[in-house]
């Protein structure tokens, strides 16, 4: 799909932005396309501004078209104002040219015919720059790097489903607030613990441990249930608690947050060394640097 932006006045592209009346949105767009667009929500908009964009005038300006990209579209009273910029690399087309390729370009066909005479903005099915690359035109290795429609796009995958047989799923939904805490059930611990409740509380967020819940006879249920509740999971990997691991791998699995934390490099695994950790120490001054460095990192990560 492309956008057609198409106006009578031959210094409209100018500069930008432009502005047209909402009510020339969508004219000599099929109404299939135009469903999806019509409501100029947030995600028609983002699809709209991932599209290349022809800027063309009506014919009695005998004017060439430019190709590029819209960057902005917000209201402006009865008006919409479109924000965009040309393809550097990519030429202007001339008027000729043009109108040899509108009816490829799905441009005035049919009962369309008045197109080219109106100032409208449509959304057409057509593959701009393959076309154009097509009649050897443009080359689309060529064009901007800059350009939404250069960005190579993903093959969509299938989302991985998880059907855990050995744990339960809670009942309970994914609290966004909650920050599981994952470390060994041992006094020298309750000071780090402490420290990582202050991070989350200074940020509006709240801390939990496993040891602090009994839902169930079985421990690991609890554990499992805390960390699928979590938006984000704190690990301390000090000692290589081989729970502590196991317990990181389940919340990797369940694609949350997981910050690992350590007093010593060397109990963070090879294989864990890529993922960014919080090294400490376990004393007053060392606990306090812990939730300094703890709290900016949990806000970051509780509004993603």
């Amino acid at each position: 799909m492309y956008n057609l932006l198409m106006s009578g006045l031959d210094t409209a592209f100018d500069q930008s932005p432009w502005e047209l009346e909402k009510g020339r949105f969508g004219e000599y767009t099929d109404e299939d396309i135009l469903l999806q667009f019509d409501k100029l929500d947030e995600t028609a908009i983002d699809t709209l501004l991932s599209l290349p964009a022809l800027f063309w005038y009506e014919r009695a300006n005998q004017k060439g078209a430019r190709v590029g990209w819209l960057e902005e579209i917000k209201p402006a009273g009865r008006n919409l104002q479109i924000k965009f910029a040309f393809d550097p690399f990519v030429p202007e087309i001339p008027f000729p040219m043009v109108i040899e390729l509108a009816p490829n370009l799905d441009i005035g066909m049919g009962k369309r015919e008045f197109e080219g005479h109106r100032t409208h903005w449509a959304v057409k099915n057509v593959d701009l720059i393959g076309l154009l690359h097509d009649r050897r035109i443009i080359d689309r290795t060529q064009i901007s790097p800059q350009a939404p429609y250069s960005r190579p796009k993903r093959s969509p995958r299938d989302a991985i489903q998880v059907r855990p047989q050995f744990f339960e799923v809670p009942d309970q939904p994914i609290d966004r607030k909650l920050v599981a805490v994952m470390m060994p059930f041992s006094p020298p611990f309750h000071g780090v613990y402490g420290a990582i409740h202050n991070a989350a509380q200074n940020v509006g967020l709240h801390a939990q441990k496993a040891d602090d819940i009994w839902n169930h006879s079985v421990l690991i249920q609890d554990i499992f249930g805390l960390i699928y509740r979590s938006h984000i999971v704190v690990c301390d990997f000090t000692g290589k608690n081989p729970n502590v691991f196991y317990e990181a791998g389940i919340a990797h699995m369940l694609g949350r947050h997981v910050v690992p934390i350590t007093q010593s490099h060397e109990d963070v695994p090879f294989d864990l060394r890529h993922h960014r950790y919080i090294p400490y120490l376990n004393n007053g001054e060392g606990l306090a640097g812990l939730t300094a460095q703890l709290a900016p990192r949990l806000a970051t990560l509780a509004g993603s």
